[in-house]
């Protein structure tokens, strides 16, 4: 879930603080592993005010936490995502409070990928000989995503539908590891988040 704080403008200036409900759904983008997609949920607090004509502008820190699954050569292996994302936000107001367009830059600081099951921390991964679950945890802390997205609704009620794409390198880390010593395929990793995130707004 997340909560958000929210000052909107029609004809006059306002302040209305909001709790918020996010699903998500997320996909690792990769050519490197073999991967599912898998659900989580996000939480936080954002503000927004008045900045040009129609524009509104929204800064915001959430907290997230999704799945991220990858398959083994025997089993699907789960992994949690934790993070922490810091967002500035441009909000076109289609029709004032009721409908509008949302979209720009996060900065994503995120902890490594937590097997959710330590007994399948040496699975040896889909297409390796040697790669196993528990050399994947160390991933990229820092990365950043662009979101574009949709609110709409009633003055104290509005549904939320975005997309969030991590456009840095998330497994950047494991070519900096050495993986290759181990298993010769483990080379030039490439992954990007993809979320996919919808939830419920309601205004206090």
């Amino acid at each position: 879930m997340s909560i958000s704080a929210n000052a909107q403008r029609s004809t006059k200036i306002y302040n209305r603080i909001g709790i918020q409900g996010v699903y998500t759904l997320t996909t690792l983008h990769t050519n490197n592993l073999n991967t599912i997609q898998s659900d989580g949920f996000q939480a936080g607090l954002s503000t927004r005010g008045a900045f040009y004509n129609n524009f509104d502008l929204i800064y915001g820190i959430d907290f997230l936490q999704t799945g991220v699954e990858i398959q083994g050569r025997e089993e699907v292996i789960p992994y949690t995502l934790s993070g922490v994302q810091v967002k500035l936000l441009a909000s076109y107001l289609i029709a004032g409070e009721n409908l509008s367009l949302e979209f720009g830059p996060i900065l994503q600081v995120n902890g490594g990928l937590k097997l959710d099951d330590q007994n399948q921390e040496n699975q040896i991964l889909e297409g390796y000989t040697l790669l196993n679950a528990g050399d994947l945890e160390e991933i990229s802390r820092v990365n950043g995503m662009l979101t574009a997205g949709i609110t709409g609704g009633l003055e104290w009620l509005r549904l939320t539908a975005a997309y969030q794409y991590n456009f840095t390198n998330i497994l950047n880390k494991f070519n900096s590891e050495d993986l290759n010593l181990k298993d010769p395929a483990a080379t030039n990793f490439k992954g990007n988040l993809g979320l996919i995130t919808a939830g419920i707004v309601i205004y206090l």
